[in-house]
Order: C-alpha cells, then sequence, then structure tokens
C-alpha cells in the first residue's frame, strides 16, 4: 500500500494544477458526516497520589489497576472543503485490589506495607476540534490560500480523488474528568476524588485517502490518519493533557467502512491534592458510517 502510495503521488506531483480548467465536482469536498463508533481496548498506565505529601503509587506496579478494559470511544466529523470539525468522546473504567507491598502515605494516613487496598478508576472525556488542512499536493487547491485550479490527472470514475494527502493543524478544547476512590479498611482510609480539567487544544493530524477499487473491486478506498495534541489545562487545576491518534480505515461500501487504530489520552495534571500522571491507551476497532 505504501508503494503504491508513492508511485501513484509522484505521477500526480508531476502534473501541474491547471487554473484554464474548470473545476471538478469533487464529492470529497462536499458537505458530509462521518460517525465513528469503536470498541477500545485501553489500559491505564502511570502513577496516581491522594493528599498531601501522598506516595505515588503506580498502577502496574504496587496498585493492580492495569488491566485492558473494554471501552468505547466515539467520533462525529463534519467536514467540508479544507475543514474538518470533529466532536469526540470516550468512557474507561477499571477497579483493583490486593496489599500494598511497601509502605505509603494516601490522604495523609500512613499504611504499612502488606496493608489491604481497593481502587476504582474512571475517566471521561470530551473534546470539540477544528482542523484546517494547511497543505495538500494533490488536491485541486493545495494550500487554503490557493487560487482555484483543477488536477485533472487526479481523478477516479466517479470524479473523486485518486489520492489525497492532508497536514492539517487542529486547534480545540478538552474536557477530561477522572474519579478515583481508594479504601484500606485495615488502614482506615476511605478516600474519593473527582477531578475535571478543561485544556486548550494544540496540535496536528496526517491523513492519506488512496482509491482501491480499480485494484481491488471490493475495497472502494482506504484512508490512514495519525495526529497528536497537547492541551495546556486552564480550568479545574493545572497541568496539561495529551492526545495521539491512528487509525485505518477500509471501506468496503461508499458510506460504511471497518476502522482499526491506537489511542492514546494521556493526564499530567492536579486538582487539589490529587495528581495524575499517565494516560489510558490501547488498541481499538469500530465501524465508521458516512451520511
Amino acid at each position: 500500500m505504501m508503494s503504491l502510495t508513492l508511485v501513484v503521488g509522484s505521477l500526480l506531483l508531476s502534473t501541474p494544477v491547471s487554473e484554464d480548467l474548470p473545476p471538478l465536482d469533487r464529492e470529497s469536498e462536499a458537505v458530509h458526516l462521518d460517525f465513528t463508533a469503536s470498541a477500545w481496548f485501553p489500559r491505564l498506565i502511570g502513577t496516581y497520589s491522594f493528599g498531601p505529601d501522598g506516595t505515588e503509587l503506580d498502577v502496574e506496579t504496587e496498585t493492580d489497576l492495569h488491566d485492558s478494559e473494554l471501552s468505547f470511544s466515539g467520533a462525529l466529523d463534519i467536514r467540508f472543503d479544507a475543514w474538518t470539525i470533529r466532536i469526540l468522546g470516550s468512557d474507561f473504567e477499571t477497579t483493583g485490589n490486593g496489599l500494598l507491598d511497601q509502605s505509603a502515605t494516601v490522604a495523609g494516613v500512613q499504611l504499612a506495607s502488606g496493608s489491604d487496598w481497593s481502587s476504582h478508576y474512571g475517566q471521561w472525556s470530551i473534546a470539540t476540534e477544528v482542523d484546517l488542512a494547511i497543505w495538500r499536493p494533490f488536491a485541486d487547491e493545495p494550500f487554503p490560500w490557493s487560487e482555484q485550479g483543477t488536477n485533472a490527472s487526479n481523478r477516479n470514475a466517479e470524479g473523486g480523488y485518486l489520492l489525497d494527502f492532508r497536514l492539517s493543524g487542529t486547534a480545540g478544547i478538552r474536557y477530561t474528568h477522572v474519579s478515583q476512590s481508594f479504601r484500606s479498611i485495615s488502614g482506615g482510609v476511605d478516600t474519593d476524588v473527582n477531578a475535571g480539567w478543561t485544556a486548550v487544544m494544540f496540535g496536528f493530524m496526517v491523513e492519506v485517502a488512496v482509491d482501491t477499487e480499480t485494484i481491488i473491486p471490493w475495497l472502494q478506498r482506504v484512508e490512514i490518519d495519525a495526529g497528536a495534541t497537547i492541551s495546556p489545562v486552564i480550568a479545574g487545576g493545572s497541568g496539561y493533557l495529551s492526545g495521539i491518534d491512528a487509525n485505518l480505515r477500509a471501506w468496503f461500501t461508499e458510506h460504511t467502512a471497518l476502522v482499526f487504530g491506537f489511542q492514546l489520552q494521556g493526564t499530567a495534571a492536579t486538582s487539589g491534592e490529587y495528581e495524575r500522571t499517565g494516560s489510558v491507551m490501547g488498541l481499538l476497532g469500530g465501524l465508521s458510517i458516512q451520511f
């Protein structure tokens, strides 16, 4: 697939965009909606601490909160021309219990090694972002400020693009909510926290779409996207949130695709005397429907 993309891309780049040809009716440039629902299988990574001078507890080596959990992740994309408005949402929960391998301070209480513990961790997140494709080398308008032209060689039988590459800038806002409890009957600890962080998102995304119907009749097109964001916290505490997404979409019909990917939601933030550093990350699989 990569070699095919490189060959097609080199051929299309060698054909200049003509401003004398009438604009093509590109269906992909019209307003359309993509809805994606995925089963996400993430694990909790990193550390957390409760209270003043709280011990940083590792979710994998010190407290067993590291199991892969079936979770939900969804996205709604509204796309037109070089613009995409995206709404994202996800939900994750995990629980664990056991005995502490070493002493720890939790919520101001000193727990001895061997103390029993149980904990529940929940995290949900919602985000709204706007993407602008600042460079599309194979499109009729390579830059948002380019004059209208037509890359006639980059056209399939329906008038769409044989190959489309997008480098987009991303801006938006994300809200992440974490609820966590920690209990130790033997140590006399019973504490809960609800932390909500609002953050401004900045990032980028790379997308490649290849028309494959001429060589694989049962597969209309393949799309690959990958992006990253960094989000300074502006309310609810201090620190930052981060994200990494990578997806492969195989469109078996004009409006239906299978999705396989990876998603990471990072947190390095504090809220009062609670601190969370790490991520929720894992593979996902789902379905995309285009309207």
